[in-house]
């Protein structure tokens, strides 16, 4: 595989060159970013928020837990799970969050993790046989491979209930797709 090739584009901004570019930094994307690295492949994650953790690094309202036996948000991994036990049978999210930050510190994903970056375009160039993805920082970067790790593809839907913007909220929230965590 190639090291990562800077080329520049035709407003001066450098394009970075890939062999597999991964959208999302949550189980699936860290998984990928670790399983790709582990092929010698160079790869990249980018993720929209400023931390990993996917779901859990954006659902962190009061009371906030998983729904499923702890260990099922485990990775696999004996290096992992190994040192790592979850202090209730249905964490909390910020359990969650430490578990990221303990994978994190164990693999080192965060190197290759571009965070508060959100993939805004994607068009694939056949003279090249590569994907182009602009960022929202401006960037363009080029992969062979575009791996989509983005969770949930699914509209909010906030039902019409009467008073509901009346509602004292506290503080409020608003995640990557839309909606309202009130704490």
């Amino acid at each position: 595989m190639n090291a990562t090739q800077l080329a520049t584009t035709a407003n001066g901004k450098a394009v970075e060159e890939l062999d597999v570019l991964v959208v999302g930094a949550g189980f699936a994307g860290l998984y990928q970013l670790d399983h790709l690295r582990k092929l010698g492949y160079n790869v990249k994650v980018f993720e929209a928020g400023s931390d990993i953790g996917g779901v859990w690094y954006w659902n962190c309202y009061p009371g906030a837990r998983v729904d499923t036996y702890g260990p099922l948000y485990q990775f696999s991994s004996e290096e992992l799970w190994r040192d790592w036990n979850y202090s209730e049978l249905y964490p909390s999210w910020e359990e969650l969050r430490a578990y990221f930050s303990h994978v994190d510190k164990k693999l080192g994903l965060s190197r290759d993790i571009r965070f508060n970056t959100r993939v805004t375009g994607a068009e694939f160039d056949t003279d090249r046989d590569q994907w182009v993805v602009q960022a929202s920082d401006g960037s363009v970067t080029r992969a062979k491979f575009f791996v989509l790790c983005t969770g949930l593809a699914a509209k909010p839907y906030i039902p019409s209930i009467a008073g509901l913007k009346d509602f004292p909220s506290g503080r409020a929230r608003t995640s990557a797709l839309g909606f309202r965590f009130v704490g």
